[in-house]
């Protein structure tokens, strides 16, 4: 009998694929669906299989075990159940797998699903015919999954929003904000629009951002690793050219501090090795508590040069989702609790939670952005002015307005990142200068250069 690759939707909503052997593609069907499961696709193949999987497989025991363990992981696949000792066990946590690919698609990919599936929206298509069509054009085999399991959620019932908030590493938050408010108010179309906006804007500053730090980057490692090898290496050397000149002069205390140092690092790598290990751990464990993670997240926002970026690409995710939202007929307070998901900083998302429960209080949602600085004075003001006007209007000029304060961030880095390398490279330069060069100029020139000093 031959063999028929198949992939099924669970009662819960997960997708499993796998294996069946049966006469024709009716039987696989029938067998599919008595496990209560919907099947999608079912192709007849031949494919290799290893000798283990020639054992029978109990689709129906597949099913029970999926349902049980669905809300433990989503990476189910690469572990057998808890009990399952059994390699009949084991093969069935590996058809059983929740397929997952919020990693591996490329920001510009979902950029050219955004504009075809907005196209086709404008066009009037319904959203299953429009996501077939964008379905059929989609080359990125990863992406065409996640619109596949749309496409199935959507038959079903389900909003495209929820299945996109599956995959926050494919769909960023504040882009499936968008389409929620689209979906709710009958308008996606215009979501989209937003959606392709905002994600041209994002690759535009991630470009932006990667091009002005990698090179610093290279360099700022570059010059640390240089520095490193000629204090482990070259300044131990010093020692041994003055007994090759037969200098009796004593070595200049800068590098004989050098030479410590790098006899310390050489013989204690280990010691060092672990407490650079050491450090590092206790750092991760300390920012997944939610007090270090709140600080950490203060921190990158409070940090100079680079916190101001960081708190104007925050400010504007936030305008850009609460001027979606109140444009809809939202109301302020609704529109600040789903303004919240378009980021995971907890400094930020603290801020946005403490103005709402002043909202409810009967305050002002703006009292904690004042208090902390996160909003400038011109911001502060406009928010003020739209109060007492037309909020909705004012956030969009908002959006603006930290736009043009991102272009300014962006622009003061560029200026202050090649001043600070010199002065950093300088600094190499002089320690260098003092522990390697100066000693070895002094024993060539016979304790000349000492002596006058």
């Amino acid at each position: 009998m031959p063999d028929f690759k198949y992939r099924a939707v669970l009662r819960n909503g997960k997708i499993i694929r796998g294996i069946l052997n049966a006469k024709s593609k009716a039987e696989v069907i029938q067998m599919i669906k008595d496990t209560k499961m919907t099947p999608i696709s079912i192709n007849a193949k031949k494919i290799k299989r290893p000798a283990v999987q020639k054992k029978k497989i109990d689709l129906k025991k597949i099913s029970k075990v999926a349902d049980k363990n669905s809300k433990r992981s989503r990476s189910f696949a690469m572990n057998a159940p808890k009990g399952a000792t059994s390699k009949k066990d084991k093969i069935m946590s590996i058809l059983t797998s929740d397929v997952s690919f919020s990693r591996g698609v490329k920001p510009k990919d979902v950029l050219i699903f955004t504009n075809a599936l907005y196209i086709l929206k404008k066009a009037k298509f319904n959203n299953i015919t429009a996501l077939e069509s964008v379905y059929n054009s989609t080359e990125d085999k990863k992406l065409k999954d996640i619109i596949e399991e749309i496409i199935i959620g959507v038959e079903s019932g389900e909003t495209i929003y929820s299945t996109m908030a599956k995959y926050p590493n494919v769909f960023p938050p504040l882009y499936a904000n968008f389409v929620k408010v689209g979906e709710e108010s009958g308008s996606l179309d215009t979501a989209l629009q937003y959606g392709r906006q905002y994600m041209e804007s994002s690759i535009k500053l991630r470009k932006t951002i990667r091009g002005i730090l990698i090179p610093k980057i290279l360099l700022f490692v570059i010059v640390i690793a240089l520095m490193m090898v000629a204090l482990l290496f070259g300044a131990p050397l010093i020692e041994n050219v003055y007994d090759m000149f037969g200098s009796d002069r004593e070595l200049p205390a800068a590098t004989q501090a050098a030479i410590a140092f790098s006899e310390a690092i050489i013989n204690n790598w280990y010691i060092v090795l672990g407490v650079i290990v050491a450090i590092y751990i206790g750092f991760r464990v300390y920012i997944s508590t939610p007090m270090g993670r709140y600080n950490w997240d203060k921190l990158k926002i409070k940090f100079p040069i680079f916190g101001r970026l960081n708190l104007n690409i925050l400010t504007n995710k936030f305008f850009q989702a609460m001027s979606l939202n109140l444009r809809n007929g939202m109301r302020l307070q609704d529109s600040l609790e789903i303004s919240k998901s378009v980021t995971n900083n907890y400094y930020f998302l603290a801020l946005i939670e403490t103005g709402k429960n002043n909202l409810l209080s009967g305050g002002t949602w703006v009292d904690p952005f004042e208090i902390e600085g996160a909003f400038s004075p011109m911001i502060l003001e406009m928010i003020n002015i739209g109060m007492q006007t037309d909020l909705v209007e004012m956030m969009s000029k908002i959006e603006e307005y930290v736009e043009e304060e991102i272009n300014e961030s962006i622009n003061r880095i560029i200026k202050i990142l090649p001043d600070l390398m010199y002065v950093f490279v300088g600094i190499v330069l002089i320690i260098f200068v003092i522990t390697v060069m100066i000693p070895l100029i002094d024993v060539y020139m016979g304790g000349f250069l000492f002596d006058t000093l």
